[in-house]
């Protein structure tokens, strides 16, 4: 399907332009023919305007559309209407890939197209359930809430990221460090006693194994290097493409400590999403469909599919939930009495909540572990080495005497 920029004017002799997909140009002329356009100008996009959009689109931050939407939600509430709203944006002091955005959304609101299509044909990432929210805000009438409600839970999503990053790194510096201390005593300390290894008959094994690693290493930096380049490739190529997440993830998520913190973690964002797009007033099945989407765990996300089909069929959500395993009896139980009440929604926030500080505090548990873990190991690799050197010496001196 190819894109073609039009500009004319509509029935009340207004100036419209925009961006309409179609087939051909024929069909596009039909389209905009049936919004009553006179068209005085549509021309095909070409590849190039597609590839600066694409530029375009990789400099806009997280936190930029999270605040202009915040921005648009506070304007709609202050009965500012939605057109002046994003009139107001692209007049605003945001950054050039912002405003670009803006003043094509601009430009299909006056077209007479829906916000949440606008928004769907521009380069303005945002998660699928965010179009679903000011869909079923355009239809409720309460647009400002459901974009809202849309933002608080981007900003938890980028929180989420946040704090298992923040948490990350304490641990991961103190493993970096380790490792290059080890790499500075091979390369440089151990090498040093490289003569004591002309009498390694006498040589104490725990002693002959150290400084000969050490000569080793000594001798082969560079096939070493090489070696530890790809090694840290290798493991960037594993977490980041699917065929070894997938399995990676399903491993660690069955795994004591850490599996528990990435299940309760991944249930929050589950109940969480589930609780604003219910709230929101979307279709249980369309609920259903996008929450499972935030899932990461990828056999959760296979079981929160069956959940669906069982719903579709007509379970209730409580005895899916139940008979696919994915939560807890606690949270099953929750989930009825919100059925009963006839306010799930407000149930399954109260869920997430319990969820997000269970795994808040799971987190802690394991950093409690990795660090002292951490520095055991490296103190017995680096007193290995030392306690080489030292029955190297030992050795060495009672030869001598």
């Amino acid at each position: 399907m190819s894109q073609f920029a039009y500009e004319g004017v509509d029935k009340s002799g207004e100036k419209v332009t925009g961006i309409i997909d179609a087939e051909s140009f024929r069909a596009a002329a039909r389209q905009l023919e049936q919004r009553s356009f006179q068209i005085t100008t549509l021309n095909p996009v070409v590849a190039t305007q597609s590839k600066a959009k694409t530029r375009t689109k990789a400099k806009i931050k997280k936190n930029d559309v999270i605040l202009v939407f915040y921005e648009i939600a506070t304007m709609l509430r202050a009965g500012v209407t939605l057109k002046e709203a994003v009139e107001a944006q692209c007049e605003s002091s945001h950054s050039d890939a912002i405003l670009a955005i803006f003043q094509s959304l601009l430009k299909q609101l006056k077209a007479g197209v829906a916000f949440s299509a606008a928004v769907k044909n521009t380069d303005l990432t945002v998660p699928d359930y965010m179009y679903y929210l000011i869909e079923s805000g355009e239809m409720t009438g309460s647009l400002a809430d459901a974009i809202e409600q849309g933002v608080e839970q981007m900003e938890y999503d980028l929180k989420v990221q946040s704090d298992t990053r923040s948490a990350l790194i304490y641990p991961s510096i103190l493993v970096l460090s380790g490792v290059v201390a080890v790499g500075i005593m091979f390369l440089f300390v151990v090498p040093k006693f490289a003569s004591l290894l002309n009498n390694a008959e006498d040589m104490p094994a725990l002693a002959w194994f150290v400084i000969t690693s050490g000569v080793w290493v000594n001798d082969n930096k560079l096939g070493v290097l090489v070696g530890f380049a790809a090694l840290v490739a290798l493991t960037f190529m594993t977490l980041t493409q699917e065929r070894f997440k997938v399995p990676l993830l399903n491993f660690t998520s069955k795994m004591p400590i850490i599996g528990g913190w990435l299940n309760e973690s991944d249930m929050a964002v589950w109940s969480k999403m589930l609780s604003i797009l219910l709230g929101s007033k979307v279709p249980m099945l369309d609920a259903l469909t996008l929450a499972a989407k935030s899932s990461r765990i990828p056999w959760r996300k296979a079981r929160l599919a069956q959940v669906k089909s069982g719903v579709k069929s007509g379970m209730a959500l409580s005895t899916a939930l139940h008979r696919e395993e994915v939560v807890s009896s606690t949270t099953v139980n929750l989930v009825k009495v919100g059925e009963k009440s006839g306010d799930l929604s407000t149930t399954l926030a109260s869920v997430s909540r319990l969820y997000d500080q269970a795994s808040k505090k799971r987190m802690q548990t394991l950093l409690s572990l990795i660090e002292p873990i951490a520095i055991l190991v490296i103190g017995v690799v680096i007193g290995v080495i030392i306690m080489g050197i030292i029955l190297a010496i030992t050795s060495a001196n009672d030869i001598a005497i």
